[in-house]
């Protein structure tokens, strides 16, 4: 298993998400018909893409597309019978999710040459999908944030023994499509799906048993359960394991094809544990494994060296916080990093020529990650793009100083951040959904009395009960992370964003919000007096022309606070030695912040 992986395993491991408001899963309503017409129009486009990284990556992405698409038209139907059932519209988009991956594998098998159109036969299949209905949409977290492959789950099931007498059973959302990808390599029938449901650490199953009778009876057929994970729990896979267990399927004929080795997490039952320790496992393998340097597949390097166009390249990874080792001389300044869910990135060299490579996500994730990269370039507040390598963001490196190891002038600090957030606010506008306002509430009273106890949650509830004169939220893509060291002041002094496209679509809580939550948060990360806050209201007000509200910012302020006091404490139980320490310091900085706000604050 890679080290990102690991420490985000270990990270999940250590949560106690009961303690401490977090982490949110951000779903919106879109019309299936649209997304239909979307992927059809990808795949007619299909042949006119260049054969190599580029069709393959165009490939995928309609693979992930489709693969949300046919899930959320079974989500449909579960919520109308209350139990997943096996109809013939399921049984066409499983049968196209098949298709697709065997296009895919055939790809990938071949080193990306595969060249040429979609096979017809797919785009009927899918032209002819019922989709008069809107579904529920949400982030494949896999896909979007931990460089998790379609491919990884091929080389797994090419290696697992299992052939074509399987019954292959993927776990909405993301493990419908990696069950295709399974049943392709396998020569399977089209796989069924289900969605476990219930408490997130005791998941059930309700499900007719016609979805499997045909099989269950049959003793030299095995069961493939394919998702990503185990979490926390584990209780998805155990719940799908147990209901076939009920129906009278023997152990011995279940095998688990999860994302990772390292096993439930910290809230698995003994139950859990036991399931997954006697069930046959067949690991997704690691992104270095699928794509490796020794095989006829192209790797991460080659991708990076056609888009750079220099075949002369190096990479070396600079994930979990090694980044920091490119910007401080000694070890001691480094700033905390939350290794256990940073992004997979590298830096990537030829000469005296460096760009930075990073995880920004599959299908339209990682394609909307570049637009808005590239919006920030052109604006002349991020780096250059480069391109978009099936996920990976490719920009050149930017050499400059840290905004905590530079001296910068506080009127020319407003002045900057006054500009980049109207910028945003102005240019990033989203109808995407967030965190409303009485749910921040509810996460920063929750947070705050788990660590500051019942009395200061108290205050905090009654001044966040006050009313907030807002005629409308509007929301945009915010940046999120305006702490000093994610911004790089320049040898000609200019101000660079190193990290600004994707903090909004987290797996947190908080998703897109007014510009006044980045306001907010910049009082906090930079310790802006009243004045200064007053001054970086009046200049967004002036670059807006609509009037920032003062209010909401206030109101925000104790949000943000009590937001990154949980993130930054959760980290800080996932590490030890120095990380632990910088952690450690950083949830305190919130928490001596949240204190003050609240001890300045009117009875």
């Amino acid at each position: 298993m890679d080290q990102s992986r690991a420490r985000r395993v270990g990270a999940w491991q250590a949560l106690e998400i009961r303690l401490m408001i977090v982490y949110g899963d951000h779903k919106q309503t879109r019309d299936a018909q649209q997304l239909r017409e979307a992927a059809y129009a990808m795949g007619e486009t299909l042949d006119s893409v260049p054969c190599g990284i580029q069709r393959h990556a165009a490939l995928v992405n309609l693979f992930v597309s489709v693969s949300e698409l046919v899930q959320g038209l079974a989500d449909v139907e579960f919520d109308i019978h209350n139990m997943d059932k096996n109809s013939p519209r399921q049984q066409q988009g499983a049968k196209l999710l098949v298709g697709l991956a065997a296009e895919v594998a055939k790809s990938w098998q071949s080193g990306f040459a595969a060249k040429g159109a979609l096979d017809r036969e797919l785009l009927r299949i899918l032209g002819g999908l019922d989709c008069r209905t809107e579904i529920v949409v949400g982030t494949a977290e896999g896909y979007a944030h931990y460089a998790l492959y379609p491919e990884s789950y091929l080389s797994a099931a090419l290696a697992s023994g299992l052939d074509a007498n399987t019954c292959v059973i993927g776990i909405r959302s993301i493990g419908l499509g990696l069950a295709a990808v399974v049943a392709a390599a396998i020569e399977a029938p089209a796989p069924i799906s289900v969605r476990p449901i219930g408490h997130p650490f005791r998941r059930h199953v309700s499900a007719d048993r016609q979805l499997i009778e045909a099989w269950k009876d049959e003793p030299s057929c095995c069961f493939a359960v394919v998702d990503e994970g185990p979490g926390l729990s584990g209780s998805s896979m155990h719940a799908v394991v147990a209901w076939l267990r009920d129906l009278g399927v023997d152990i011995a004929r279940i095998h688990l094809f999860p994302s990772h080795s390292a096993g439930p997490g910290a809230e698995a039952s003994q139950d859990i544990r036991e399931t997954w320790s006697h069930c046959h496992k067949h690991v997704a393998t690691t992104f270095e494994t699928t794509f490796s340097e020794n095989s006829q597949i192209p790797a991460l390097r080659n991708w990076v060296a056609e888009a750079v166009g220099s075949s002369e390249l190096h990479l070396t990874e600079i994930s979990g916080g090694e980044w920091r080792s490119l910007h401080y001389a000694h070890e001691e300044r480094w700033p905390p990093s939350q290794r256990g869910v940073e992004r997979r990135k590298f830096l990537a060299f030829a000469d005296r020529d460096r760009w930075l490579v990073k995880f920004a996500g599959l299908g339209e994730t990682g394609q909307r990650k570049a637009r808005t990269a590239a919006m920030l370039y052109e604006a002349g507040f991020g780096p250059e793009v480069v391109g978009l390598c099936h996920g990976f963001l490719v920009e050149r490196w930017v050499d400059g100083t840290t905004m905590d190891q530079a001296t910068l002038p506080r009127e020319r600090l407003v002045s900057e951040l006054a500009r980049y957030l109207a910028w945003r606010a102005l240019d990033l506008r989203s109808c995407e959904p967030g965190a409303s306002l009485l749910a921040l509430a509810e996460m920063a009273v929750h947070n705050t009395c788990e660590i500051l106890g019942e009395n200061r949650a108290a205050k905090l509830r009654d001044l966040l009960s006050e009313q907030v004169s807002v005629q409308a939220l509007q929301r945009v893509e915010t940046d999120g992370r305006l702490h000093p060291w994610e911004f790089l002041v320049c040898g000609d002094g200019t101000l660079v964003k190193a990290d600004g496209v994707d903090h909004c679509r987290g797996h947190d809580l908080i998703g897109c919000q007014p510009i006044e939550w980045d306001i907010a948060g910049a009082r906090v990360e930079h310790g802006l007096s009243d004045s200064e806050v007053a001054m970086l209201i009046d200049r967004v007000d002036a670059a807006l022309k609509r009037h920032i509200e003062a209010g909401l910012v206030g109101h925000f302020e104790p949000c943000y606070l009590a937001f990154q006091l949980g993130l930054w404490r959760m980290a800080a139980r996932a590490e030890n030695g120095q990380e632990k320490a910088r952690l450690a310091a950083a949830a305190k900085r919130y928490e001596t912040g949240l204190i003050r706000f609240l001890d300045k604050s009117r009875p």
